[in-house]
């Protein structure tokens, strides 16, 4: 197993010297020996499949994405839940950040598919202010309409964006693959432009943190369980997450701040999980960057799914981009930073 920095203790880095140390997950930082040789190899059979987004499921995230960082001259698409901007409904996660769905469909309520998942940060038409190069496309925050808004003047106050694709598909100007789709909609900010700043006010006033309510209904929602029951370990849950499948291969997944997602307070990562075996030329898109994170789908244990024995295995691979900077893994030296986490336990295959 090449497993390189696994989940140990929240509060406490890893030592130098491969020693276990566990943390409320049951997850457990194992050396590069791991002791897979004593046990049975699990995980040969392919993953379960996931299945498309039912009608009733897609109404459900709409009303659950109900938020609305953007004017109301950009909400152009009238729906009998609310209005809408085009394709997208959004949700809010923390003062700067919000989590967003991008539909086939430029009213959501008649869309039968979802194409990417969306990560906004707040933020200003700058070079400076560009979190990183995933957030390729920047939209205004007050325009005259929808098109008004992409890009915009230096200083502009709106929100860089990044995209990663649930499926392949044709997108109007591009070939879209699963996976952090860095060709999305580029709206380079002119060069050298400097100037950062989070504290503007927001159309609508309703940016900051999940409440209680917001958590239970995303849960409702995300009731997809892909692992074996030996990894549920949370009441159902496996550990800090929760799963959608939107596809076959695809899940979307969001990852809290608590072993018990029924207890979670912040939501940290959000992202995606496709389907494939333990294998380098089986990563999506060929993102070995961004899909760090191999999950076995059948083990013995939460702790015991990460990575794997035997290229042949199967499971998925996962891609974690954080939406808060004001929290610390094991397998970082500093704070996250907004962005896919490209540090987020690496599980290097062999081949």
């Amino acid at each position: 197993m090449a497993l390189a920095g696994c989940v140990g203790d929240e509060d406490e880095p890893a030592d130098d010297e491969g020693e276990e140390a566990t943390d409320d997950d049951g997850e457990e930082m194992m050396d590069d020996e791991g002791d897979a040789d004593d046990t049975e190899l699990l995980s040969t059979d392919p993953a379960p499949e996931g299945e498309p987004l039912t009608e009733e499921e897609i109404q459900a995230l709409i009303e659950a994405y109900d938020d609305q960082p953007f004017n109301d001259a950009q909400l152009e698409q009238e729906g009998e839940i609310r209005a809408h901007t085009p394709s997208h409904v959004w949700k809010w996660v923390s003062d700067e950040t919000f989590i967003g769905l991008h539909f086939n469909a430029e009213n959501p309520e008649d869309a039968d598919m979802l194409n990417w998942i969306v990560i906004g940060q707040k933020g200003l038409f700058t070079e400076e202010s560009q979190p990183s190069e995933e957030f390729t496309h920047f939209h205004q925050a007050v325009a005259e309409g929808w098109d008004d808004g992409h890009g915009g003047e230096e200083g502009d106050e709106g929100y860089w964006l990044t995209h990663i694709a649930v499926r392949d598909f044709e997108a109007p100007a591009w070939e879209v693959e699963t996976g952090v789709d860095y060709e999305f909609m580029p709206t380079e900010p002119p060069e050298g432009s400097e100037g950062h700043d989070t504290g503007w006010e927001t159309p609508h006033g309703d940016e900051g943190g999940l409440s209680t309510e917001d958590r239970d209904e995303l849960l409702e929602i995300f009731d997809f369980e892909w692992t074996n029951e030996d990894q549920q370990e949370q009441e159902g849950h496996t550990p800090r997450h929760v799963w959608l499948d939107v596809t076959e291969d695809v899940y979307v997944f969001l990852h809290w701040d608590e072993p018990n997602p029924a207890e979670a307070e912040e939501l940290w990562y959000y992202g995606i999980a496709k389907r494939g075996q333990f294998r380098s030329d089986d990563i999506p898109a060929g993102q070995d960057d961004d899909f760090t994170h191999f999950h076995l789908w059948e083990a013995d244990s939460w702790e015991a799914g990460h990575g794997g024995q035997e290229p042949d295995q199967y499971g998925t691979w996962l891609v974690h981009h954080a939406v808060r900077d004001d929290f610390q893994k094991p397998f970082h030296d500093e704070d996250v930073e907004v962005g896919v986490d490209q540090e987020f336990m690496p599980t290097e295959p062999d081949e």
